[in-house]
């Protein structure tokens, strides 16, 4: 693990860190890119399982109670890589999910999901307030 790793999940220099990275498809097309740290100190358990047969973000709802959870969602632009796997153009506009959680104060995982953003709208319906 990189120390932005380490950072990332709050843990210090001991903690074993499993880096993930995964394409998720839908009718056979790219949909997401994930790209995740799992805490294995947290969860030993996850160093053994095989992710390419069950997708880490269902086996770990599944597998794993969380009390604690956040999310970051931004907008950015597909770098190279990310535009490769994806199928779509370097430059182009993606929708980023971050995501962490804990379990009774230790992180258990961060995630960073990357999906092309032609295909996701954002909406809002709202009244104004003191009505």
């Amino acid at each position: 693990a990189h120390a932005a790793d380490r950072r990332e999940l709050s843990v210090s220099r001991e903690t074993e860190i499993q880096a993930l990275r995964c394409r998720h498809l839908a009718d056979g097309q790219p949909f997401a890119l994930e790209e995740r740290l799992i805490n294995l100190t947290a969860i030993p358990e996850g160093e053994a399982i095989d992710f390419s047969a069950e997708p880490p973000g269902t086996w770990l709802l599944s597998h794993v109670p969380w009390t604690e959870a956040e999310h970051h969602i931004s907008a950015s632009e597909a770098g190279a890589e990310a535009a490769r796997l994806l199928g779509i153009a370097r430059g182009a506009a993606c929708l980023v999910m971050r995501r962490r959680t804990w379990r009774s104060g230790a992180t258990v995982t961060a995630v960073r999901l990357i999906f092309p953003g032609a295909s996701y709208r954002l909406v809002a319906r709202f009244t104004p307030s003191g009505r």
